[in-house]
């Protein structure tokens, strides 16, 4: 009787096995590859950098960074492809969601129907998320030293999210500040948008900038297309990692990106461990008025100052409750 029991609570759960597998394989294989690059890229993996040829594979949260002299393609295993152009730095975060620096984007997005998990990727900048439809095609520039805002009238206008719609639609919304609650606006193939610091407003135009398309790397002129994935692929990273230093990192720790203080992501606890390193802690003592976050981790509170809040907090307490009971009249 047990047996059959057994036997009888085990059958459908074998039938779900397969269902659990098409659910988790996909997650699985949404990992970011890099198909193509011109030169070694940097790759911040944990608290560790390293140099990275094509045939590797990203882990969550890895932080990429393109030379200066060179560009590169990541895929997915959800149909999706991403150029990185020269100069470039992103974290690649769960659900295809990219924290863009600064530097330059293309991005084709092309949900595979038989992958069950297919997430658009967003692009997130420190002043922008920006998504695109399935099918779309779309060239960002965030920051980009070799571009500014058109008619740029001073130097604030170098911080600038730049969006050209190649093909399909793009949703733009402004966020960070009071631009959390910003409508999204909705961009058609062939416009192009501007998101300014010294602006709340996404500007939209059917003509595209000249200076844009000066600036464009000029791989990103041609269509983005899903290259073989080189095999074999590399998960782990290779035997060249060496620690973080604080200049490798600094630029992140001080930006304005939502990513630096995300639960998932808070760089105070990727890379709290280096402080260890005297050169490091160093280094944040001295830009502790653009880390603020970092201030608790360098400079903690006096261990007496901790028990005599403590202390009062629970002396407060037991006045409370004499206060209540001493309120109404006193029965034996």
């Amino acid at each position: 009787m047990l047996r059959k029991a057994h036997s009888l609570i085990l059958r459908p759960l074998k039938s779900l096995i397969p269902f659990a597998l098409l659910l988790t394989t996909p997650y699985a294989n949404a990992a970011w590859k890099l198909v193509q690059a011109d030169t070694p890229v940097t790759v911040i993996h944990e608290t560790g950098l390293y140099l990275a040829n094509g045939g590797q594979r990203f882990a969550l949260d890895d932080i990429v960074q393109t030379p200066a002299s060179g560009g590169i393609q990541i895929q997915d295993g959800a149909g999706d492809s991403v150029a990185l152009g020269p100069a470039t730095r992103v974290l690649l975060m769960r659900d295809a969601r990219i924290a863009l620096l600064g530097g330059w984007v293309k991005v084709q997005h092309t949900c595979d129907t038989q992958t069950a998990y297919c997430a658009a990727p967003v692009i997130e900048t420190a002043r922008t998320a920006i998504t695109p439809a399935d099918g779309s095609a779309l060239v960002i520039a965030a920051t980009a030293a070799n571009y500014q805002t058109p008619n740029a009238q001073d130097t604030t206008a170098l911080a600038t999210d730049a969006v050209f719609c190649e093909s399909g639609t793009v949703s733009m919304l402004g966020i960070g500040g009071s631009r959390s609650h910003a409508t999204p606006v909705k961009l058609d193939a062939h416009r192009f948008a501007t998101h300014s610091t010294a602006s709340d407003t996404i500007t939209v135009s059917a003509r595209l900038d000249p200076a844009f398309i000066a600036a464009m790397p000029a791989m990103f002129r041609d269509v983005l297309r899903v290259l073989p994935m080189p095999s074999p692929l590399r998960n782990d990273p290779p035997g060249n990692i060496r620690p973080v230093a604080y200049d490798d990192v600094s630029d992140w720790l001080e930006s304005g990106l939502a990513a630096r203080g995300y639960p998932s992501t808070r760089f105070t606890s990727r890379f709290r461990a280096r402080l260890a390193d005297p050169a490091f802690h160093r280094a944040v003592v001295q830009h502790i008025r653009d880390l603020p976050d970092w201030r608790p981790l360098v400079f903690p509170p006096p261990q007496h100052a901790v028990i005599r809040s403590t202390a009062i907090q629970t002396r407060s307490a037991y006045l409370s409750s004499y206060s209540s009971y001493s309120s109404g009249p006193l029965r034996p």
